[in-house]
This record gives structure tokens, C-alpha cells and sequence, in this order.
């Protein structure tokens, strides 16, 4: 697929390509959309076997960000950066200097956070250089890290899901499943643990199963070839993007499946099939913009207090597009991102107002 093909896929306004071979610093950033103010770009480390699934990946995290940011009515664009390489061999503290470099010449326009591969200490790093920076710990003048919010913000979210589905109005008991306990995930079963859920995990590395297992020693684990015939209300995949083939719905014993990623299933013409089989497919867009709340209040100089009062419009901004789908009988991912997108012209068309 050539490099326009891509970027028309999602309508993606911007990409571009930056390079410092010393450093062996090889970036991808991809602009969605400016619109709604200035764009969170999510800064991904990863090594890539094709240049052309980076590519696809930097225009999908964009979108994504830009479809969080709107559903939930914040004055924040969609961008990413995606940094192509092993992150063994090329991190060093000039490694990402170098980046906060690249990232003035966007004058605020453009705001880093973290994402897969690249940590809080390589952030500070970038901070040397640039203050386009957002999601940092308290300690160092941010909100906190924003895996913790977006978790917080996914429990309210699941607590509205488990409503309209279930008819409950809390998360106490229900059998919810895990996938993947990276960053995202392991901050979400702390979140679960406090709410009295009933909790299996399972991971790929088992180092992040043993942190959790020495936290609480009684968790159920399961291994991930087995993970989906745990029978469950909630099936929630913190893992890879698009990683539930049409090969394992037959296996799924749940009544929801949602997650902390974007987008769990790998087609969406699979929905039909949940559906046929009475399981509720929630996007993890709807649910996981926690950090999106948090980012917007940091830009404009709120306090914590306030996010934690915010993270309340994911439960009523979920339970809304549930009523809404299940009224009209509109595909829930479609509704979602019509709502979106017609967001994103409402604002831009009072904008040409100025």
C-alpha cells in the first residue's frame, strides 16, 4: 500500500518522516487532526520488520487519539509519534534530546506522551529540551501517569457497560478477565482489585504476572492459549491492537468484551458474530480516554481534583452510545464515530467564524 493510500484510509492530514542517523533515531509522526486544539501525540518505540506496518500504525494511533479526544468533547487533537527501532540498541538520553528538538519546531501544536517503549525517565529526557510534554508524574509538574487514569477512567466505563448489559450497578463479583498486564493492563487490575471484582489475568511475559501475583496472592492465572475459555461477564484485552481473530470468538465464553486498546478485534465484520452469540462488542476507544481528560486539564492548568470529577463523562458519555445504539439499532462503532466525526465539523465550522 503506497504511503497516500494509507493516510486516506483515515483521512489523516499530516505525515512526516524524521531522521538523525548518528543517534540512530528513525521517527514517524502522523497528524490526524488539529481541529479541536493542539494534538496528543503518543510516542511509541517498537521494532518493525516492515516499514510499511509502522507507517500503518503511526496513522491508526493518530486517529484513534483524535476519535478518544472527540467522543469525549476535549479540546485536543490526534497525532503520534513512532519511533522505528530496538529499544535495547537505540535509547540514549540524546536519543530523545534530539526529539524535543523536533518537537519545538511544532510551537505547541504538538504534545508528546508516552505509549509503548518509551518510559518516564526517557520522557524527562525529552523534557531537557522541549516542554511539550504531557501525562508527566506529579513529582516532576504533571497530573500523574497516565496509565493510572485511563484505567480509573475504563472502570467507569465498564461500570456503565455492566449496567446496560448485566443490570449491575457495580463491578462487585463480576467475573472479569484481563489480557495483557503491561502498563495499561496492571494499573487496571488495581483498579478491578478495589471494586471486589472477581479477577483472572494472563500475559505473555511472566514477569509482569509475577509482579502482580506477589501483590495478590490469590489472583486466578490462566495461560493465554487457554485465556479465552474462561467463562466470564467481562472479557477485557489489554494487549495487542486487533489481536481477537474470527479464529477465537468461537472460544469466547463472555457476555462483554471490550479493552484498554482501541480496537480488540482484528475485522470488525466479526461483530455480527458476538452478536449472534449475545456478546456486547465496546470498543476500547469508548472507554479508555482517562489520560485524554487528564492531558486536556493539564494544557489548560487544572489541578487533580478536577480530572477525578471528569472521568465521570466516560460512565454517562458510555451508557449514552449503549442507549443510543441498542434504541436505533446502529452498530455501536459506527454510531461512535459518527457522533465524532460530526463533532469535529461542528467545531471547525464555528471556527471559520474567527
Amino acid at each position: 500500500m503506497s504511503i497516500f493510500e494509507h493516510m486516506r484510509k483515515n483521512n489523516s492530514r499530516e505525515l512526516l518522516f524524521f531522521e538523525e542517523q548518528s543517534l540512530k533515531l528513525k521517527a514517524i509522526i502522523a497528524v490526524d487532526s488539529i481541529v479541536l486544539g493542539p494534538a496528543n501525540a503518543s510516542a511509541k518505540l517498537f521494532y518493525y520488520k516492515d516499514e510499511d506496518d509502522a507507517i500503518a500504525d503511526a496513522l491508526d494511533i493518530a486517529y484513534y487519539n483524535s476519535l478518544r479526544a472527540s467522543l469525549l468533547k476535549r479540546s485536543m487533537g490526534g497525532a503520534s509519534i513512532i519511533l522505528c527501532g530496538n529499544p535495547d540498541e537505540v535509547k540514549s538520553e540524546m536519543y530523545f534530546r534530539a526529539l524535543g528538538v523536533f518537537l519545538n519546531r511544532w510551537k505547541g501544536e504538538l504534545f508528546m506522551s508516552i505509549s509503548k517503549g518509551v518510559s518516564y525517565k526517557d520522557l524527562k529526557h525529552v523534557r531537557k529540551e522541549s516542554e511539550y510534554i504531557l501525562g508527566m508524574e506529579k513529582t516532576h509538574g504533571g497530573l500523574g501517569q497516565i496509565y493510572e487514569n485511563r484505567a480509573k477512567g475504563m472502570i467507569k466505563g465498564l461500570k456503565a457497560i455492566a449496567k446496560h448489559k448485566l443490570k449491575s450497578g457495580s463491578l462487585k463479583g463480576l467475573k472479569i478477565v484481563v489480557q495483557g498486564i503491561g502498563d495499561l493492563g496492571s494499573q487496571l487490575v488495581k483498579q478491578l482489585i478495589e471494586e471486589d471484582a472477581d479477577i483472572t489475568i494472563t500475559d505473555k511475559i511472566y514477569d509482569r504476572i509475577k509482579v502482580v501475583q506477589d501483590e495478590v496472592r490469590d489472583i486466578k492465572i490462566e495461560k493465554p492459549s487457554k485465556i479465552y475459555d474462561v467463562k466470564c461477564d467481562i472479557f477485557c484485552s489489554c494487549a495487542a491492537e486487533k489481536m481477537i481473530s474470527k479464529a477465537f470468538l468461537s472460544q469466547l465464553k463472555c457476555k462483554i468484551l471490550t479493552g484498554g486498546t482501541n480496537q480488540p478485534l482484528k475485522n470488525l465484520k466479526d461483530v455480527e458474530i458476538l452478536k449472534q452469540n449475545d456478546v456486547l462488542y465496546v470498543p476500547g476507544y469508548i472507554i479508555n480516554g482517562g489520560d485524554i481528560i487528564q492531558m486536556t486539564n493539564e494544557i489548560e492548568g487544572y489541578k487533580t481534583d478536577k480530572v477525578e470529577t471528569e472521568l465521570e463523562d466516560i460512565y454517562r458519555n458510555t451508557l449514552n452510545l449503549l442507549e443510543e445504539s441498542k434504541a436505533s439499532g446502529t452498530m455501536l462503532c459506527e454510531l461512535a464515530t459518527n457522533k465524532a466525526e460530526e463533532y469535529v465539523t461542528k467545531v471547525s465550522a464555528i471556527k471559520l467564524l474567527r
